[in-house]
């Protein structure tokens, strides 16, 4: 049974999944992993339905990598009230939740999306806040035995913000007269906080346990950070029980994936694959298939180099078993899982991912690609999928292939000096070449080592001619199937050009 099914087993009919995160640097791989075994979990429930919220009202909590040292005037700001950093979004929060909007989209996730900053400005929160206020001293208990944490009897489960200087986490309360919290801030300011709009906000570990009794929230994925002895799912989940009488949606704890060699993807530590780089070089049915075919519980070490390549071939060949009826049924449903738009009509022909990194680095046109790669066995979408995985390939090659895959056939001859082994070898195989009528890239590779053996020269010279007349250097593709990819009348005038 595929996990996503169990997962769905043990929630209510039509449960609402919850998801979200706070926008405050790129958002990558990592986080989508959220996002996307929630998706998982709402397909397995039928009437499910799922939400994103966006913290768009958390403050900015440090000046990070990938921000100018000017934005230190903002640190502790609400993200929301923070000047974009390209000055193309209406906000900081939009800067990174935009794009991001735009991925989910292309990966076929279907959900409601809420900000946290006109939640609370719109008033969903008064009640809750209300609450947890009363309350404060429960809270502070739950706090102190769950996350040991020791708080002042001054202390409130609530946060103005500043009137003044507009930020979060530097106020002290001084009262509460329903519906206004008195303050006075490190900044000299003394102001008032109306709870029924978004003047402030609660701290994450009652903000998350109110969100789920205002919002009637089923089920929530969860990072394990979250999930710790005494994290905020162990606080979160006494606060609703004892606070507000209802009990903690189902959770689902998922692992961090690594990126590989670096460590846990994080937006804050610069860590990361943005969502729409990872989109730009694979597919969505394949993104969401290295996620589907993982249980949430598993960590996974990515690596956007040569094991990308392992990654497409794996989806490929499930592709293939599902339309021949050899999947398991767990292995089919992680197909089925896997796709953005529905279930092809038609098994789809995909042109192999290690094979278009040769053919786009010989070829422009995808016609030229289509002829040598594909023909006449086709399905209908099958032209537009040679067009879409041929862009990503490109963009894997430009930004994230290994150097030694990379190349460039030159368009004029080489300077290329052959001793007479050499000489002799090239002409035999030119020799053969001209009298084979099929061209296959099993024959012409083995046709190097026969002909090598025959004249009594190493392997390695003998492929390494191929590379120098071709592309100018002493290494290069697998050979077969680099030669199957060149134009006939061009291969054999190039080795003839060497010759003289």
């Amino acid at each position: 049974m595929h996990w996503a099914d169990v997962e769905a087993s043990e929630l209510p009919p039509e449960p609402l999944i919850a998801t979200g995160i706070t926008p405050s640097g790129p958002i990558h791989l990592g986080s989508l992993r959220e996002i996307l075994t929630g998706d998982a979990i709402k397909r397995a429930s039928d009437s499910g339905k799922l939400l994103y919220i966006a913290d768009s009202i958390d403050p900015l909590r440090r000046v990070y990598p990938f921000l100018e040292e000017s934005y230190e005037q903002y640190v502790g700001m609400p993200l929301h009230d923070i000047p974009c950093i390209c000055g193309s979004h209406a906000s900081y929060a939009d800067h990174y939740l935009e794009p991001f909007l735009e991925t989910i989209e292309q990966l076929g996730i279907e959900c409601s999306v809420k900000y946290t900053h006109k939640m609370y400005a719109e008033g969903l929160y008064e009640g809750a806040i209300r609450k947890l206020i009363e309350s404060r001293n429960v809270v502070a208990q739950i706090l102190s035995e769950k996350a040991n944490r020791q708080l002042e009897d001054s202390w409130y489960p609530y946060n103005p913000i500043c009137n003044d200087c507009g930020r979060l986490g530097t106020t002290d309360i001084l009262s509460f007269e329903d519906p206004f919290v008195h303050y006075r801030c490190k900044c000299g300011n003394q102001g008032k906080a109306d709870i029924r709009t978004d003047d402030g906000k609660l701290p994450w570990r009652c903000d998350w346990p109110a969100r789920w009794w205002i919002l009637g929230v089923d089920c929530e994925p969860l990072g394990k950070d979250h999930a710790t002895s005494g994290g905020s799912w162990d606080t979160g989940t006494e606060i609703i029980k004892k606070v507000f009488g209802t009990p903690p949606p189902h959770p689902v704890v998922y692992e961090w994936i690594q990126l590989k060699g670096k460590g846990a993807m994080s937006s804050s530590s610069g860590i990361a694959i943005k969502g729409e780089d990872i989109l730009a070089m694979l597919e969505p049915e394949i993104i969401r298939f290295l996620l589907m075919k993982t249980k949430p519980q598993s960590h996974i070490d990515f690596d956007p180099a040569l094991p990308l390549l392992d990654l497409v071939e794996e989806y490929d060949q499930i592709e293939s078993k599902y339309y021949d009826g050899e999947l398991e049924e767990d292995e089919k449903r992680t197909y089925e899982l896997s796709q953005a738009d529905g279930i092809p009509e038609y098994p789809p022909t995909r042109v192999p991912y290690r094979h278009l990194v040769n053919l786009v680095q010989i070829y422009d046109s995808v016609d030229d690609m289509w002829e040598i790669s594909v023909g006449d066995e086709c399905g209908p979408d099958d032209y537009e999928r040679l067009i879409e995985r041929a862009e990503k390939v490109r963009y894997w090659i430009d930004n994230f292939a290994p150097d030694f895959v990379k190349f460039s056939i030159k368009k004029e001859m080489p300077d290329v000096t052959l001793d007479e082994n050499q000489r002799l070898f090239l002409e035999k195989y030119l020799s053969s070449l001209e009298e084979i009528d099929e061209w296959r890239d099993d024959l012409l590779h083995s046709l190097v080592h026969s002909t090598a053996e025959e004249v009594n020269l190493s392997k390695g010279k003998a492929f390494s001619i191929f590379y120098t007349i071709l592309l100018g250097q002493k290494r290069g593709p697998k050979l077969g199937r680099f030669l199957m990819q060149i134009d006939r009348e061009f291969l054999l005038q190039r080795l003839k050009k060497a010759l003289k």
